[in-house]
């Protein structure tokens, strides 16, 4: 009988559970694949390579076929195409959705250049995951704007057929992943809750909630075998991600973990009820050559003194754990983001 993915991840030894968030500096796909495979063995991960092209930019990589949707290579940003028939764009699109074809919303091998050459790699591997991801519904709506500058995420009709476009694009990795005989991890990568509740994201927590768990709800209803990540760099309302029902909450432990140990309720009922906790304890945007593992260490046991003040056992937490480096590897050089995936798997093993 097939393992649950939940199970199985619980059956992989601590210091191997080890991913990345998704963005590295390299061109050469080949040597971010090999990379990878390194430092990520039982949990290997989709590049994106984003200095490679623009195409693999956390918005233009995820708009093909999405309704009413405009793509700007130059801005590396995609915008409301008003002069779209939006009534029969959104007709089509819903046909395509309600009847589960994964294929319309195939991402091309020119927007996710590493993900086939993973999948390759993977299937002559024992790692029993691949982890990939989509840019979240929130991330995606905010800059997607009309001409006069007004955020489609206030359009309710328009981000909801949004929120399922990205569901459909994570669900079409899926497939493709399943083919390998691996289980699927996937995340959605959400950096622009850090300004939930600010003047940044004058959206409703309500409304947030509403999108996130349409998204969630979306996709376990297709899949009931994978595990679903929810991936946010900064600080936000941790309550509702830790209620949304997903098995693994990433975050930047490095800058941020006194702020997420702000919710120890939610962090103990998330853990007992088998979800994961990544940790982002290597710095990535705050990464500085000579950084040891001792000094992270020292860092790493801190913000766990944090959680166990707040009445959270070391020993739950440990027991569902996962290591990353604190957001993706992008904006960094070559030769320091392979430091920090060696960081971050030497790391895991220490712990």
């Amino acid at each position: 009988m097939e393992k649950k993915a939940l199970e199985l991840l619980s059956d992989i030894n601590r210091s191997s559970r080890v991913t990345g968030i998704g963005s590295v500096p390299f061109i050469d796909i080949n040597k971010a694949c090999e990379l990878i495979l390194k430092y990520c063995p039982d949990i290997p991960y989709v590049p994106q390579l984003i200095k490679r092209d623009p195409k693999e930019n956390m918005f233009l990589q995820f708009s093909e076929n999405l309704p009413c949707v405009i793509k700007d290579f130059e801005k590396k940003q995609v915008f409301y195409d008003e002069a779209a028939d939006r009534e029969k764009s959104l007709t089509e699109f819903y046909d395509y959705v309600t009847h589960d074809c994964y294929e319309y919303f195939k991402i091309s091998q020119e927007y996710l250049s590493g993900f086939y050459p993973v999948l390759e790699r993977s299937s002559k591997r024992n790692n029993p995951f691949i982890k990939t991801q989509v840019t979240g519904p929130i991330t995606y709506l905010i800059p997607l704007t009309k001409k006069d500058k007004q955020s489609m995420i206030f359009d309710e009709e328009f981000s909801e057929a949004i929120t399922l476009g990205l569901a459909m694009k994570g669900l079409w990795q899926v497939q493709e992943i399943k083919k390998t005989g691996k289980l699927p991890v996937l995340f959605f990568d959400e950096p622009s809750l850090w300004g939930l509740g600010s003047a940044y994201l004058a959206i409703s927590d309500e409304r947030v909630t509403f999108l996130l768990a349409s998204l969630i709800d979306f996709i376990r209803e297709r899949e009931d075998n994978l595990l679903l990540g929810i991936h946010c760099c900064g600080n936000t309302n941790w309550k509702i991600i830790l209620e949304l029902g997903v098995d693994i909450v990433s975050f930047d432990s490095y800058s941020f973990g006194d702020k997420l140990a702000l919710y120890p309720e939610e962090i103990k009922k998330f853990l007992q009820r088998g979800g994961y906790l990544a940790f982002g304890i290597i710095p990535t945007s705050e990464y500085r050559k000579g950084v040891s593992e001792d000094e992270l260490y020292g860092k790493f046991i801190s913000i766990i003194e944090s959680f166990e003040k707040k009445g959270i056992s070391r020993d739950l937490l440990f027991k569902n754990i996962i290591f990353t480096p604190s957001c993706g590897l992008g904006p960094l050089q070559e030769e320091d983001a392979r430091k920090v995936l060696e960081l971050t798997a030497s790391f895991a093993g220490k712990i």
